[in-house]
């Protein structure tokens, strides 16, 4: 199975939308005319190493801010709790991947909550032949 960068940011999405129907989710430029609650999505710098022949790590940092009608701490804190729950596990084609390395903090009024999802990944090898000709002899001794 093939697992890209927009079946990452879409299950994160799908696991923030079951958890919470009734809270929009944004994943563009956040608008100056916001009406909360909301959540505003975004991907921050992914990373993609080589760890052994066609193998790699792939690292899908995010954060999710959360804007909040009622803008007090109790409420963030509440939300972050609920966030860590959301996010511990996302599905992507069937298999479950655990969020790691979550953290929050509240800045101006807004909940930003940082989780990453680390997957492995391996690159099919082309479809080549490993012998371009092969010669072939043989010889009878009586």
């Amino acid at each position: 199975m093939k697992v890209t960068y927009n079946d990452v940011r879409n299950a994160v999405h799908a696991a923030l939308n079951a958890a919470f129907p009734q809270v929009p989710i944004s994943g563009e430029e956040i608008k100056q005319d916001l009406d909360p609650p909301r959540f505003f999505v975004r991907f921050l710098e992914p990373s993609h190493k080589q760890e052994l022949g066609q193998r790699y790590r792939r690292e899908h940092p995010f954060v999710v801010q959360y804007f909040s009608t009622e803008r007090g701490n109790e409420d963030m804190y509440a939300m972050a709790e609920e966030l860590t729950t959301a996010l511990k596990w996302i599905d992507i084609g069937g298999r479950r991947w655990p969020g790691k390395g979550m953290y929050f903090k509240i800045t101006e009024e807004v909940l930003h909550f940082f989780v990453t999802y680390s997957l492995l990944v391996w690159e099919h090898p082309p479809d080549t032949s490993k012998m371009q000709t092969l010669k072939q002899e043989g010889n009878v001794h009586g």
